[in-house]
């Protein structure tokens, strides 16, 4: 009888977790597509949604965008593969409205958040923007930001390899090779005709070619 009325009420609290995680994604989603990030609750800091946006209108893939997302500020995979999963259902993302966006967030910020994000703002766009082709994609996000900051920075294109294989810049060759094989796996077109992306594939591709010895 206990067991049973413990059971119940871990179906009912798991029924409430599902209907407010839904209504949060759903929140995330017209933040992005209405480009006002005001009204945002339950990000891990200000301005990680319109990053995640950004990142998404990039990569055009939510599993991958939230593996850059992931190698470069940590916590959970799950946590921003939900928030660029939760954007990447909406019906238009203006990258350049979304980098206004986050102008405005920064802007917010007092001087210890902005020594300590906007690098890794800036770590996040350069690596979105791997063998990025300025013919079909345009400017380069980074570079807007920067414009608009005033800021000054050094491309590494070591560091955003490491990145777009999902890890931190230094890992091992041993992670290098384990990573390149999963998401290679998942990316292949050939081999996958579900996820298969060849241009995601090529970045995967040149990014172990890159940091193995």
């Amino acid at each position: 009888m206990i067991l049973s009325i413990i059971l119940i009420f871990i179906i009912i609290g798991a029924f409430f977790f599902a209907g407010w995680t839904l209504k949060i994604q759903r929140s995330w989603r017209k933040c992005a597509e209405n480009g006002n990030f005001s009204s945002v609750k339950t990000e891990p800091f200000p301005g990680a949604l319109c990053l995640s946006a950004i990142v998404q209108s990039c990569i055009g893939e939510s599993n991958y965008a939230a593996r850059i997302m992931e190698s470069v500020f940590g916590r959970r995979f799950d946590e921003w593969n939900s928030m660029t999963k939760s954007v990447s259902f909406a019906k238009c993302l203006n990258r350049d409205l979304l980098i206004e966006n986050l102008i405005s967030i920064i802007n917010k910020q007092n001087d210890d958040f902005k020594l300590k994000y906007i690098p890794l703002f800036f770590k996040t766009l350069t690596a979105t923007e791997f063998m990025w082709n300025e013919k079909t994609q345009g400017d380069k996000p980074s570079e807007y930001l920067k414009n608009l900051l005033n800021y000054s920075i050094k491309t590494d294109k070591t560091a955003d390899a490491y990145r777009i294989l999902g890890l931190e810049p230094g890992a091992s060759q041993e992670k290098i090779r384990k990573a390149h094989r999963r998401l290679a796996a998942r990316y292949h077109p050939d081999r996958n005709a579900e996820t298969g992306n060849l241009d995601m594939f090529l970045k995967i591709q040149t990014a172990y070619e890159l940091l193995t010895d």
